[in-house]
């Protein structure tokens, strides 16, 4: 159902709240528009007496009492305005959103929506809701904010540029319905040197006293029209969808302005030349410090950032090479003895004299095998532990840069499932390898039947 006026027949739909909870005869307080308006708003009235109203159209599509969630779901409002009728309607994209509003008998308006799980309604918004919704708060020439502000030890209300408290007494204990007024600076409010300073995410002020200028507008050209006329002190120009670039002034008192964090109305607010100056040099002053700001934080910054990635490159570089040396062996020859500098930390070098004892020589009685390079044999290093020392034959065909390799294969593939290298020796004419002993045979034994002969 639509809320507004219809002209064509002169009739007014609106909402009514009960006499009480239980009696549903006229109550006192009202949910309804004024069509004389020139921007229309919805409000709410006891009695006479207004207590709460919206923002001057053209409206948001949330609330500050409805949840992201709803909001989500495509909640809008539709308006009319044309020689027949005046009037609204709140609605959901969704068809199957059951909602409705409820004006309750102490002056409460309530969003409700249908809820199929619990089978009930939940409120999705209600106003007034806080301390800033109620009407003219911080009177005329006054501002009230944030909205959601409920801490009492917190005074609300500001006076707008170019205004100071009209009672500073009863601002001093927090009452700002006397509201403020224009600072005696002994300058016309018509003079020359005229500005205007914007405040920004407003609830418009009440539009009983605004007009819209010339739809057709740019933003400068609603500021030239309103220093034009000495009765404007105040204009908004904003673009609405469909319908381009708006002007909308004030002429005269500017009342129950709100501070919402949601909102897009940025209102210009008309001031003298004394104060234009004040602000114009504050803001240079609030740009030219945090100009200043900026270029120190990069100054400090800049260096210690090219620092950092100096030392992270350099530390990034110095764990490759670690790493690189701790996964392979580099292998260098003097005196066909291997240097190990560069090694890898858990490789051995062995001395040949050491293997020669461990193996008795290389006794036939220690060796275990053959294969195409060369013999493997048991042996018993000094300390205990047996070793399996494959010894690369002098003629064979694994020259050099296959040892290597098999070296640095084997110390790559640490792993407990395979054998173990100790290390290697590579010391006059001899190449050998170094492993763990394993007493389960030789895997052809398994394979093949072939012998039991104990290998590595």
């Amino acid at each position: 159902m639509r809320l507004g006026f219809n002209r064509k027949i002169a009739q007014d739909r609106f909402l009514t709240s009960w006499k009480s909870q239980d009696d549903p005869g006229t109550g006192d307080y009202f949910y309804k528009m004024n069509p004389t308006y020139v921007s229309p708003q919805v409000a709410l009235y006891k009695g006479s007496t207004l207590y709460w109203r919206s923002n001057p159209w053209p409206w948001q599509r949330s609330s500050p009492s409805s949840s992201t969630s709803v909001s989500n779901m495509g909640y809008k409002t539709d308006f009319v305005n044309n020689k027949d009728e005046v009037s609204f309607a709140f609605f959901f994209d969704d068809p199957s959103i059951i909602s409705r509003e409820v004006l309750d008998n102490s002056g409460l308006l309530h969003g409700l929506m249908w809820n199929d799980g619990d089978l009930q309604w939940k409120e999705y918004y209600s106003a007034p809701k806080y301390r800033c919704d109620n009407y003219g708060h911080c009177g005329a020439y006054g501002k009230c904010g944030p909205q959601s502000s409920d801490n009492i030890d917190d005074f609300e209300c500001t006076c707008l540029p170019g205004y100071e408290p009209k009672s500073p007494k009863d601002w001093y204990h927090r009452d700002g319905s006397e509201g403020c007024v224009r600072k005696k600076s002994g300058l016309s409010m018509c003079g020359s040197g005229e500005g205007f300073v914007k405040v920004t995410r407003l609830k418009g002020p009440d539009s009983f006293n605004a007009a819209w200028m010339d739809m057709s507008m740019s933003s400068s050209e609603c500021e030239q029209a309103c220093l034009n006329n000495c009765s404007c002190t105040a204009f908004i120009s904003m673009n609405i969808d469909g319908m381009g670039t708006r002007c909308l002034a004030w002429y005269g008192e500017l009342m129950d302005i709100v501070e919402y964090s949601y909102e897009n109305w940025d209102l210009n607010v008309r001031v003298d030349a004394k104060e234009l100056a004040t602000y114009n040099k504050m803001s240079k002053g609030f740009l030219g410090n945090k100009r200043k700001l900026v270029i120190t934080i990069l100054s400090v910054a800049v260096p210690l950032f090219l620092a950092s990635l100096v030392a992270f490159s350099w530390l990034m570089k110095k764990r490759i090479k670690k790493g690189d040396k701790m996964a392979s062996v580099d292998f260098s020859l003097e005196g066909n003895e291997l240097k190990d500098s560069s090694r890898h930390p858990d490789l051995l070098i062995f001395d040949l004299s050491c293997i020669v004892a461990a193996t008795d020589n290389f006794s036939l009685a220690n060796k275990l095998g053959q294969g195409g390079f060369g013999s493997v044999f048991k042996g018993q290093l000094s300390n205990g532990q047996l070793i399996a020392v494959k010894r690369l034959c002098k003629n064979s065909t694994q020259g050099i840069e296959e040892f290597k390799n098999e070296v640095m294969l084997i110390a790559k593939l640490q792993h407990r499932n395979l054998v173990k290298l100790f290390g290697c020796c590579i010391q006059e004419e001899e190449k050998m390898l170094i492993y763990e002993y394993m007493p389960n045979k030789s895997l052809d034994s398994f394979i093949f039947g072939l012998g039991t002969v104990e290998r590595g």
